[in-house]
């Protein structure tokens, strides 16, 4: 069969109509694009703003992030803070009747006396609180974590290593350190404080037993002696000793004093261990524990070694006066310079304008004003501290309180007669405590200017400073008929008191020749010496003679120099303290009989017991060294 012609498929381009649906589509296409591009821009702008707004958040939180971190910061340093002084767990163990710190500064175990903590609970002292110490083994070993450093007064616990703050241990702070100021001293010297020991008993300051460490009552009722001498008594309260600084005796018996006086004691008495260490070390183990001794040798001894330190301050104080005083001088000077100074106008400063020349008169003008205001704030400052001082900074606290001369008249022997030049006037005396008063026939006038008294040319004059006038007992009778067995030989202290009358003849230790005494200045403080014990070469025998002496009215008139007489308005004394020996001389002790000034009431101490007495037994024991107290000298030390 014929094959059918295939039918033209028509195209779109043969009729026209293709371009025009092309262009159409092409259009759409590009429309569609343009769209979906412009869509993909407000998606990426708001993609742009919403991570702008993220960052911002995120600044903020990262801001508040950091606000926050540095106030969690600031939270656990207050945290660590609180931990320094947070509670510990561990105060409750503490043992206050246990503690004791008046024993010498040294480890229990290897004896040294560097960082060396006292156990709270159970009272030791141990070294150093690092691992390995003895203080942190201890601590393992025992469950006793909390210490204290007896230097520093800081408390710790071991083995957390962290330091305790704590109210609650101020009274352990004070007891291990009390530590007082002018209006608590001045409180102490015009009242009367009762205090209260842990166990109870009540205890008066100032009255406070003293442990016997064995045959140290001697050194006990010395103790008890210088706690009298108010002076002295209120610049050891006051002494302030320097850190990091080797203790030495004045500061060991400041420490002492101001336990003593403590109202805040745990215990109601003190040991005087520690100062009885430094005193051996000290005096070369001539005053030891466990060795007898003459408590007016003991008591000689301390008032020298406070003597030489006072003295010591006195000097190192009079090298820094002149370097102060020359600052000042140099202030003054650069002041009256800075004054005179005027500028030369000379012709090759013609150039300089006058803007230029008032300026720098102006700065010269703030730079006098400045130097003005300096040297006047020193001086104001100066002043304040001249307020501030204390009576007995200035001042020889021994020499302040014995100051009495004595006038020893001597005949001249025959190498003084024909030796020439023997003429002393004072001046040249080479030791600087006595003072010679000679006389020759030709400068009488010369001595009568310098109020000293003309006598025989035969005699020689000394005048010499003194602390304790020493009076000699008469000797016992040897045979005693029985009724005479039972009495006990006295003896009044105005007959022993004749040696200072200025006619008696006595003769000194020094010297072959008799010599008279008298008194030309009278002492704030007057110490008189009994001696009862005599040695031989076979025992020692004690002479029990009792002196009648007075309480109150002690007149001293009579044994003072016509001539010196207007320079001590004041002659009569009262007694304050009285040491006396009870006993015999193997198995005797000493004791000391102690005013309350404050009170007026007597009390006798004898080592650890403090007992209230009369004054009518006051005047029965055989007395060995008695302190009178001349009636000018008020409560606090001061003169009227």
């Amino acid at each position: 069969m014929p094959r059918k012609p295939a039918k033209k498929i028509k195209n779109d381009d043969d009729d026209g109509v293709a371009p025009k649906r092309r262009k159409n589509k092409e259009k759409q296409e590009n429309e569609k694009i343009n769209n979906s591009l412009e869509t993909e821009t407000n998606v990426k702008n708001n993609l742009n703003k919403t991570e702008q707004t993220d960052n911002n958040i995120n600044d903020k939180t990262e801001s508040h992030n950091k606000t926050t971190k540095n106030n969690e910061n600031n939270n656990i340093d207050n945290t660590s803070d609180n931990n320094k002084i947070r509670v510990c767990p561990y105060l409750r163990t503490i043992n206050r009747n246990l503690l004791d710190f008046d024993f010498e500064k040294l480890c229990s175990i290897s004896l040294s006396n560097l960082h060396v903590y006292a156990c709270l609970v159970c009272g030791i002292y141990f070294q150093g609180i690092g691992r390995g110490t003895y203080a942190y083994t201890h601590a393992l070993e025992k469950n006793h974590y909390v210490f204290i450093n007896l230097e520093t007064c800081k408390t710790c616990c071991i083995p957390e290593n962290y330091e305790i703050h704590d109210a609650s241990l101020n009274d352990i702070k004070y007891f291990l350190k009390p530590v007082y100021n002018k209006e608590q001293v001045e409180h102490l010297c015009n009242n009367l404080i009762l205090g209260k020991s842990l166990d109870g008993a009540d205890f008066f300051p100032g009255c406070v037993g003293l442990n016997n460490l064995k045959h140290t009552d001697y050194c006990n009722v010395i103790i008890q002696l210088l706690c009298c001498i108010v002076p002295l008594r209120n610049m050891l309260l006051l002494y302030e000793s320097k850190q990091n600084i080797a203790k030495n005796l004045i500061v060991v018996l400041a420490e002492l004093l101001k336990k003593i006086y403590n109202p805040k004691n745990f215990k109601g008495v003190v040991s005087p261990h520690e100062f009885l260490q430094a005193v051996g070390i000290e005096s070369k183990k001539n005053f030891k524990i466990g060795t007898k001794n003459d408590p007016l040798n003991f008591f000689l001894w301390i008032i020298n070694k406070i003597h030489r330190h006072s003295e010591k301050k006195l000097q190192k104080k009079k090298k820094n006066i002149p370097n102060q005083a020359n600052k000042q001088n140099n202030l003054i000077a650069n002041n009256n310079i800075s004054k005179n100074a005027h500028p030369k106008n000379d012709e090759g400063e013609k150039n300089y304008t006058s803007t230029k020349k008032d300026h720098d008169k102006e700065n010269n003008n703030a730079e006098q004003n400045k130097q003005d205001t300096n040297y006047e704030s020193d001086k104001s400052s100066s002043h304040k501290k001249k307020k501030i001082k204390w009576m007995y900074d200035d001042i020889n606290i021994i020499d302040y309180c014995f100051d009495g001369e004595l006038i020893i008249k001597t005949k001249k022997t025959k190498d003084d007669m024909t030796e020439e030049g023997t003429h002393y006037d004072g001046k040249n005396d080479t030791t600087g405590s006595t003072n010679y008063i000679a006389h020759n026939q030709n400068d009488n006038s010369q001595y009568e200017d310098d109020n000293e008294f003309s006598e025989n040319k035969n005699y020689i004059f000394k005048k010499t400073p003194f602390r304790t006038l020493s009076l000699k007992l008469p000797n016992p009778p040897i045979f005693k008929s029985t009724t005479e067995s039972n009495i006990i030989p006295q003896v009044s202290i105005f007959e022993l008191l004749t040696k200072y009358d200025g006619e008696t003849e006595t003769f000194l230790s020094d010297k072959a020749t008799p010599s008279t005494l008298i008194i030309s200045k009278l002492p704030k403080y007057l110490i008189f010496t009994i001696q009862r014990f005599s040695k031989n070469n076979f025992f020692t025998e004690k002479n029990g003679t009792i002196v009648n002496f007075v309480i109150k009215n002690l007149d001293m008139k009579d044994y003072v120099h016509q001539d010196y007489l207007d320079q001590n308005p004041v002659t009569k004394y009262n007694l304050v303290a009285n040491i006396f020996h009870s006993g015999t001389v193997t198995n005797g002790s000493y004791k000391i009989h102690v005013l309350q000034q404050a009170t007026n009431e007597w009390y006798e101490i004898e080592d650890l017991h403090v007992i209230s007495i009369l004054p009518q037994l006051v005047l029965l024991p055989e007395s060995c060294i008695q302190l009178y107290q001349r009636q000018d000298v008020q409560l606090n030390g001061e003169i009227l």
